[in-house]
């Protein structure tokens, strides 16, 4: 017997986490090792790399901390456990071979006592896959994570086993995408894998898919979604499997999942809830007695999270402050109001802020999440779509082009400030501080913080955070030949643009001339314009040099470790790594060009400037300059501005409070949520529900 259909119900003064079908629970089981039915999988042990074996171990361990020793353990911590029924449902999903389909007392079984979701899951062999239904709070989420648990353990005893990951469908209908898309994509953004490592692992059919909250997916999405799986199962056929979807949710949809196996999880029986409220003791005396006359609370006792709620919310509560009217919905709203009071009078837990401001805070994130069809929050993904207004989006773009402009001043003026130091001494410094507005130093800065700032609020406004660099040297040379070629294109459109401009004004330093003779020869005897052809060309390949070597350099290795706002606090620190690789680049190339031009004017360079004159040296600061810019602006430093941006707007619209962390930290502290990773979950969808139906402050 395993025991992966066991639910935790809690009771006494236990204190636990909810999810799925538990919250605090009662325990006096000893846990059983799982027997394993089915063979090793088709094939040899595969020797791996020492690359390929770490992401592989990287992997299986954040699924394991995320999801068993973060979700699902923390269920585990108490006296009792409630054994789960299961019903296959063999007529729940589309079979190959329809002409053959099941009797209907054949499709629809009541499994033996015992049976679990691992077993089940076994026995259908090779390329299996499996559809896990059940009402609302019925244990989908803590089967799926049971059948997790043992699957890593079994991942973790061979190479050739296929890895097992935890996906949420939910944010699929965000975006027209193939599943095999998707979840390249999700491997990025919730395990940091980097793209080409999950598509190849997609590709070569190495993950074991468990995907939950079908039911999840927005509901004009939902049958897309059902066809994008049969077509993904179509193509990847020893893929295996698991879905889970409210049961209400998936028999309304017109398609069926092609899948070979279903199971249903059933309600608890009344005699399962009075066998736990007899454990639980005098503290749930009075839900035994109500139960007894209560029709209502006999239905909301049938799912394990609401019965594991009730052993939080009414625990030590007399019959006469636990009688209500009205329907189920609205006793399960008085239920979770109930829960949420007591949450907030949890022992040894702070009272950082106060009642009502966390209740808003809190229904406006899950109004979000619910309008985002998110399951998992995550700090850095908070895009500018949550703003509510126009007004608020305007506000984004100016404030991203404000902030982004102040800053390039700010980098930029003691830059400049060292061009004079480097000429004139330390005397120099003198000259700066008497008139820092009235020379060059401060406008050359502000406009070219104007010109750049407006990068920073054109076009998409979407926050793409920038996050991991190595050094993988058959990729880079790829990407810098690639980048040397868009180099080329670039430059000889900075040529078209800056020839013109450069042509006249060096042109009219160094000697008058006539502008009808200039027009007449196509511009062709103006000194200026060779120069600007020259500029234009080495500027734009050391931009197109700059762009190859930051896409070779986006990581190929799995972080083993997230935090809250991990991806902003990377892309922050990438900004100064990817502008001294810029400042690299930029000084050689640009020292190059600059020997070239004075061989080529030699006799006219130094009636214009000292330039001719300068040194590599000398090149410090416009490639420092140059260096910083472009890092801003490729390497990260885009999405954290815009992140600081929308984070400001949503503090001063008390949205959130301006430490986020700290606050999504509390709120798992009073069992609201709980951290998955580097990421936030409210601790079951229901609750989510109900937070996002409340009015806040």
């Amino acid at each position: 017997m395993t025991d992966d259909n066991f639910v935790n119900i809690s009771g006494g003064n236990v204190q636990g986490f909810i999810q799925e079908n538990h919250g605090t629970v009662t325990q006096n089981f000893i846990y059983q090792v799982s027997e394993w039915i089915s063979p090793q999988s088709s094939g040899t042990e595969q020797s791996l790399n020492q690359e390929e074996y770490r992401q592989r171990t990287v992997l299986l361990s954040k699924v394991k901390e995320y999801w068993i020793k973060g979700v699902l353990e923390k269920s585990l911590h108490t006296k009792a456990m409630i054994e789960l029924g299961l019903e296959k449902r063999s007529d729940a999903v589309e079979r190959p071979f329809s002409g053959f389909e099941e009797l209907p007392e054949e499709s629809r079984q009541i499994l033996p006592t015992g049976t679990g979701a691992t077993e089940v899951f076994n026995q259908i062999g090779e390329g299996r896959t499996l559809l896990i239904l059940g009402e609302p709070g019925a244990g989908k989420t803590i089967t799926l994570l049971k059948l997790a648990q043992n699957l890593i353990a079994r991942a973790e005893g061979g190479l050739s086993r296929l890895i097992p990951v935890v996906f949420n469908l939910s944010s699929w209908g965000n975006k027209r995408q193939t599943i095999a898309d998707w979840l390249v994509q999700e491997l990025w953004s919730k395990y940091q894998v980097p793209k080409e490592v999950g598509k190849g692992w997609v590709k070569n059919q190495k993950l074991l898919l468990l995907l939950d909250g079908l039911d999840e997916v927005k509901a004009d999405r939902r049958e897309a979604c059902v066809e994008a799986i049969n077509q993904f199962t179509q193509k990847h056929g020893q893929t295996e499997m698991v879905v889970c979807s409210r049961i209400a949710d998936y028999e309304v949809l017109s398609n069926r999942l092609q899948l070979r196996g279903a199971i249903y999880i059933r309600s608890l029986t009344p005699e399962q809830v009075n066998q736990y409220l007899d454990t639980a003791g005098e503290q749930l005396g009075a839900v035994k007695t109500l139960l007894t006359e209560d029709t209502t609370l006999q239905e909301l006792a049938k799912s394990p999270l609401t019965l594991s709620i009730m052993t939080l919310a009414y625990q030590g509560k007399r019959v006469e402050e636990l009688r209500q009217t009205g329907s189920v919905e609205a006793r399960r709203e008085h239920l979770f109001n109930s829960y949420i009071e007591r949450m907030f009078k949890r022992k040894g837990v702070n009272q950082q802020y106060p009642k009502d401001q966390a209740i808003h805070w809190l229904t406006w994130l899950a109004q979000r999440m619910s309008q985002a069809s998110q399951s998992v929050f995550l700090i850095e993904q908070m895009q500018p779509t949550w703003l509510q207004t126009k007004a608020q989006d305007r506000l984004y773009r100016f404030g991203s082009m404000l902030v982004g402009g102040l800053l390039i001043v700010l980098i930029l003026w003691p830059i400049y400030a060292c061009d004079p130091l480097r000429q004139y001494g330390s005397s120099a410094w003198a000259k700066i501080m008497d008139s820092p507005f009235k020379g060059e130093l401060f406008p050359n800065a502000l406009r070219l913080g104007l010109v750049l700032g407006l990068i920073f609020g054109w076009g998409k406004a979407e926050i793409k955070t920038f996050e991991t660099l190595t050094w993988p040297w058959k990729k880079t040379w790829k990407d810098l030949f690639s980048g040397l070629l868009s180099g080329l294109k670039l430059g000889l459109i900075f040529s078209l643009i800056l020839s013109p401009i450069y042509g006249l004004l060096i042109s009219s330093r160094v000697s008058p001339f006539d502008v009808g003779t200039v027009f007449a020869n196509y511009g062709t005897d103006l000194p200026g314009l060779k120069w600007g052809i020259g500029y234009g060309l080495s500027l734009g390949m050391s931009l197109g040099l700059t762009l190859g070597l930051i896409n070779a350099l986006k990581g190929s290795e799995i972080e083993a470790k997230t935090i809250p706002n991990q991806g902003i606090w990377r892309s922050a620190m990438n900004v100064g790594v990817t502008g001294f690789i810029n400042w690299l680049i930029f000084v050689p190339i640009y020292w190059f060009y600059t020997r070239l031009i004075i061989i080529v004017y030699k006799e006219w360079i130094f009636k214009i400037s000292a330039w001719g004159e300068s040194s590599l040296v000398d090149l410090i600061t416009p490639g420092l300059r140059w260096g910083l810019m472009l890092g801003l602006i490729f390497g990260g430093g885009l999405a954290c501005i815009r992140h600081f941006t929308l984070r400001l707007i949503l503090h001063r619209n008390n949205y959130i409070p301006w430490n986020y962390a700290r606050f999504l930290d509390y709120a798992s502290d009073r069992i609201f949520l709980q951290k998955v990773g580097g990421g936030y979950i409210f601790v079951h969808r229901m609750l989510l529900e109900h937070f996002a139906r409340m009015n806040g402050m």
